[in-house]
């Protein structure tokens, strides 16, 4: 929380276990809020289906 009471949010995402860039992504900083709304479609490349499962 900023000095002003307000927060810069954002989103972090891990789909997989592991170090490797390719299973993490982050939202866009929603800047000066407490109540951030994201409307963001994060997209993995690299990802297979037998990595998920």
């Amino acid at each position: 929380m900023d000095f002003n009471g307000l927060a810069d949010p954002y989103v972090k995402l891990h789909l997989l276990p592991g170090a490797c860039k390719a299973n993490k992504l982050k939202t866009k900083t929603q800047r000066n809020t407490l109540n951030p709304v994201w409307n963001e479609n994060l997209t993995y490349s690299g990802i297979t289906d037998d990595d998920i499962t």
